[in-house]
């Protein structure tokens, strides 16, 4: 799947794909671009961040380094990296989860509703010379939990290249 296909809701095929020019490619910590939606702004903060105008959608992406060396990255990894977290927003935070955790060998998403909003995270990583990095990605969002958000941001994560 690529990072426009899952717009494609009408699969009859005289529907194409949206423009990429909808979509914008951002550079995170100099070495690191994702792309997003363009009617997502990004703005001054501690670290990546980007909201809609109506600011009823707030993202965030921080990138941190865990540890020197390589490291397998795999399910087991992402387990071990996340769930107890997720748990303790359960149990210390009140969150309320949705039914929606997936782990694979290159993420691991859940979401949970939080007040008025719902909050989708997913947390990837990669070996890059020689150190483990890190990278969590937060969208925030005034609305019922959504299938296409939940899908849009496992997209952001497979649009995310290192650059050249």
């Amino acid at each position: 799947m690529g990072i426009f296909s899952f717009f494609n809701k009408n699969k009859s095929k005289e529907v194409s794909e949206p423009s990429k020019s909808t979509f914008k490619e951002h550079l995170i910590d100099d070495f690191l671009i994702v792309t997003l939606p363009i009617d997502w702004i990004p703005y001054e903060s501690d670290r990546f961040r980007a909201r809609t105008t109506n600011e009823k959608l707030q993202m965030s992406i921080i990138n941190y380094g865990n540890q020197t060396g390589e490291r397998i990255v795999n399910a087991a990894f992402f387990k071990e990296l996340k769930l107890e977290l997720y748990e303790r927003f359960v149990t210390e935070g009140e969150y309320e989860p949705y039914e929606d955790l997936i782990v694979t060998n290159n993420f691991i998403t859940k979401s949970f509703k939080v007040d008025d909003e719902t909050q989708y995270y997913l947390t990837t990583a990669r070996n890059v010379n020689g150190r483990l990095i890190i990278t969590d990605i937060i969208i925030r969002e005034l609305d019922d939990y959504s299938t296409d958000m939940s899908l849009l941001i496992q997209e952001i994560s497979n649009s995310m290249q290192l650059k050249e």
